[in-house]
Parts: structure tokens; sequence; C-alpha cells
């Protein structure tokens, strides 16, 4: 019984040992602990895509808790700007009988970002490009004309779209390099 008290006690010491170093979070330290981020700009044929992909960054942003979003520029260490420079469909797979009906499409959203820091002289990135990609599968036992549900399938991917972008944004912004 002594012995099985004993292991039972260097098992429990060394677990423990093992475990007083670890801390919540990612240990990173970002150069600021405010950040303002202004509506996106959008230079991109994507109707009605500024407040949609702007929350998206913004909640992101939120949901990570290491930097606290403020409301102006004035109040914040560090500011995002990001402009939508392109939103592209490409058909990736097309029905063997007629090459013009696509089955699966890759859809591109493109940003151009740039991070600036108060009172540095250089950006953290400046024009930095990041793209998102999804697929987009379109139902052909869709009813009525074949492929109805593309219109459809594309709104309902641009959020995924947004959010794909806006956690490359968080990790370029506040990981560390």
């Amino acid at each position: 019984m002594s012995r099985f008290l004993t292991g039972l006690f260097l098992t429990v010491l060394i677990g423990l040992t093992g475990c007083s170093h670890y801390q919540m979070g990612t240990g990173a330290e970002t150069k600021f602990d405010t950040l303002f981020i202004p509506p996106v700009t959008n230079d991109a044929n994507l109707p009605q895509a500024v407040a949609l992909v702007t929350t998206e960054i913004r909640e992101t942003f939120l949901r990570d808790g290491r930097v606290r979003l403020v409301a102006s520029e004035e109040e914040a260490d560090a500011v995002l700007r990001v402009r939508i420079v392109g939103y592209a469909r490409d058909r990736l797979v097309s029905q063997p009988a007629d090459t013009g009906l696509a089955r699966k499409f890759g859809m591109v959203l493109t940003a151009d970002c740039t991070l600036t820091v108060a009172g540095d002289d250089k950006p953290l990135f400046e024009n930095r490009r990041f793209v998102a990609e999804r697929q987009l599968f379109t139902d052909g036992n869709a009813v009525g004309a074949p492929y109805d549900g593309q219109l459809q399938a594309q709104y309902q991917n641009l959020p995924l779209l947004a959010e794909s972008l806006a956690a490359q944004l968080r990790a370029a912004a506040l990981d560390v390099w």
C-alpha cells in the first residue's frame, strides 16, 4: 500500500509540475491595446458587402479579445483599413453534356489591407493582399430552370468569404510573425 501511495504521489507531483507553466491564450504581445476598424471600402463590383465584411471583421477581433475596439481613430493605438479590390467567380466543374452549365464555382474575395500603429513612421503592413476562397456548389436537381439555386448560393457564400478574410486579418494583425 505504501508503494502505491508513493507512486500516486509522484505521478500527481509530476503532472502538476508539467501544468505549472500553462497559460490561457496565445501569449503573443501586440504593439497596441486598442484598435479602430473604419468601414470597409468597396472597389469591387460587390453590392452591399461593406456592412457585412466590416461587421465580420469587427466581430472576429471582438471574439479574440486581445485588443479592445474603439469608436474613433483618435482613441485608437492602431487603425486597420480594409479595401475590397476584387470579387470573382470561376467555373470549376461543368456538366459533361453542356459545358455552359456549371456545377461548381470557386468564389474569391480579395482585399488590400493596411495596419498602422499610432506614433510609428512605418505601418506594420501596407496594402497587403488577402485572398479568401470558398467553393460554391449548384443544385442539379433544382425545381424550375436548371441551377436556379446558384444566385441564392452566392448570397449565402459571401458571409463565409467574409469570415475567412476576417480570420486572416486577425492572424496577421495579432499573431507573432
